[in-house]
Parts: C-alpha cells; sequence; structure tokens
C-alpha cells in the first residue's frame, strides 16, 4: 500500500514538472515572438517619423524646393545635405502647379504627396 501511495506521488511530480515545463516553452515562445513585435513596430514608427520629417521640411521650403531637392542611390538631398537615407525609390513630378513627390523608405513604407505651388 505504501508503495502505491509513493508510485502515485512521483507520478504526480512527473506529471506536473511535464505541465510546468509546457506552460514556461509557451510563455518564452510567446514573449520573444512579442518582443520581435515591438521591435518591427518601432523601427516603423522611426520610419514613419522621418517621412513625416522630410514632408514638413518639403512644405517650408516649397516652391524653391524642386531644384534643390536631389535623389542620389538610396539617399535624398537638399542642398547637398543629407534629408533621408534608405530611400528606395523616389520619383517627383510637376504638373500645372501640383507638385507630386512619390517615396518608398527602406522598401517598407511608401507614400506619395502633393503640394500645390
Amino acid at each position: 500500500m505504501k508503495n502505491r501511495k509513493i508510485a502515485f506521488t512521483l507520478f504526480e511530480l512527473i506529471l506536473v514538472v511535464l505541465i510546468s515545463s509546457i506552460v514556461l516553452i509557451y510563455t518564452f515562445n510567446f514573449q520573444k515572438e512579442l518582443y520581435e513585435t515591438q521591435i518591427i513596430n518601432q523601427k516603423i514608427a522611426i520610419l514613419k517619423i522621418d517621412l513625416n520629417s522630410t514632408k514638413i521640411i518639403i512644405e517650408k521650403n516649397l516652391p524653391k524646393i524642386e531644384n534643390k531637392l536631389i535623389y542620389d542611390g538610396s539617399t535624398l538631398f537638399y542642398e547637398n545635405n543629407i534629408l533621408l537615407k534608405n530611400v528606395t525609390f523616389f520619383n517627383m513630378s510637376k504638373a500645372s502647379n501640383i507638385l507630386t513627390i512619390d517615396i518608398t523608405l527602406d522598401g517598407e513604407i511608401s507614400q506619395i504627396w502633393k503640394f500645390k505651388l
């Protein structure tokens, strides 16, 4: 009878350790995924801030911006100063009194801006 109690207690202990291990593994996996998601969200938020800052600078310097904005490689320059890095696509066009800028930053965020001149 005593051996049965010991065997049952040992079985309960093994079962508790197994369930606890499974819970811990899934908890750590969830925390890792949450951390990675936050890193991605932070990167996207920083890219949005960079784009919005660039848009404000362009708005402040309209109409002379057309001649002073230069796209070279992956960098956008304003009067030979770096305005924005990691630009993967940039196109600027003017139709009547509307300046249209199509810009993609780091291959992740793409925006089209239209400014009235």
